[in-house]
């Protein structure tokens, strides 16, 4: 049983290295050569545990797996459930006119861990808590502005 697994873990591993060989390192690369060598490992495995129809039967079935794989892997639809289909429509604002002055209090809008976003006089921006972790909905006040940063700790 425990070869087995191992096969199997050897064959996630070879794909997994061959996919990223193609698809994410190009050319020859340490992975394609390690991915290779994994597959190859886990059909000497099985030829040499259970046998020559075993053995033959995991080669084909490799083939077959590896070639499913990489159809699957370039199939367009695959890569559109990872793709970012947003667009960027936002602009830059003049930050340095608008920014909230030293004492403004805001509401935390997310949780600041450290970073996270706050609402000062009705605009939200990103914040810096000088407090480590502040959850949302907890008051800030802001305590320093430095290169278009805002730092806030928690309102006693």
């Amino acid at each position: 049983m425990t070869s087995l697994l191992s096969v199997v873990i050897l064959i996630l591993i070879g794909l997994i290295l061959l996919l990223l060989e193609v698809l994410v390192i190009p050319g020859t690369s340490i992975a394609g050569i390690f991915g290779f060598a994994a597959l190859g490992t886990a059909v000497w495995i099985v030829f040499a545990t259970y046998g020559t129809t075993y053995g033959v039967v995991a080669l084909v079935s490799l083939l077959l797996l590896t070639i499913l794989t990489f159809i699957l892997a370039f199939r367009s639809k695959t890569w559109n459930k990872l793709a970012l289909n947003d667009a960027v429509d936002s602009k830059i604002d003049n930050f340095e006119s608008e920014k909230p002055f030293i004492g403004a209090i805001g509401q935390c809008v997310s949780r600041l861990n450290p970073i996270g976003t706050v609402e000062i006089n009705g605009r939200e921006y990103e914040a810096y808590s000088a407090d480590g972790y502040i959850e949302e909905n907890n008051t800030v006040v802001v305590i320093a502005t430095e290169d278009n940063k805002i730092i806030v700790k928690r309102q006693n």
